[in-house]
């Protein structure tokens, strides 16, 4: 009868395997904060994200370059749920759990950075631009919850005084209104 010989790497592998099942974003969704849900990009119709893109918004350096035609939507929406299923970023639209209102997406990234900081980017439509501080702040409260990043950035492109008031009153630190820290 073989032997099956149980080794150190042996159980390195078993539990690395199993921690990353654990860990699959899949699970991730719905996540809910008092005001709004947030969920699969795919849960939004894509007019809605679409109208996103085009009405004007509050975003960061990584939600600038926006689709200008439909079809470009859908395929960024598809690309960005690969990155999900790949448990590269995590990715939701942000929905008023009250009257069912699109309001933006926000991302969480940098899981395959050895640095162990995390980014957070959004693009939010401007109308509901006080949706952002509870949208950060539960984000903020997930991530502590769920990985081991160090510190959560957030990076704009130009100064944004909403975007400033938001981070700072969720305990974010800046030097020059353009790039936000947050130690865990």
């Amino acid at each position: 009868m073989p032997q099956n010989e149980l080794n150190q790497n042996s159980f390195e592998s078993f539990f690395t395997k199993g921690l990353k099942i654990m860990t699959s974003f899949e699970k991730f969704h719905p996540v809910l904060t008092s005001h709004y849900t947030l969920d699969w990009l795919t849960q939004t119709p894509v007019k809605q994200v679409d109208n996103l893109y085009t009405n004007p918004n509050i975003s960061t350096v990584a939600a600038e370059k926006l689709p200008t035609q439909i079809l470009d939507t859908v395929k960024r929406i598809n690309h960005i749920m690969q990155k999900v299923m790949n448990d590269k970023q995590l990715t939701w639209g942000v929905t008023d759990s009250n009257n069912q209102t699109f309001v933006g997406i926000i991302t969480i990234s940098g899981f395959d950075h050895p640095n162990q900081i995390g980014e957070l980017d959004f693009i939010v439509d401007q109308a509901h631009s006080e949706a952002l501080g509870e949208i950060v702040r539960r984000s903020i409260q997930f991530v502590a919850d769920h990985f081991n990043f160090n510190q959560l950035q957030v990076n704009l492109s130009v100064p944004n005084d909403v975007v400033q008031k938001s981070l700072i009153e969720n305990q974010f630190k800046t030097n020059d209104q353009k790039h936000f820290i947050l130690d865990l």
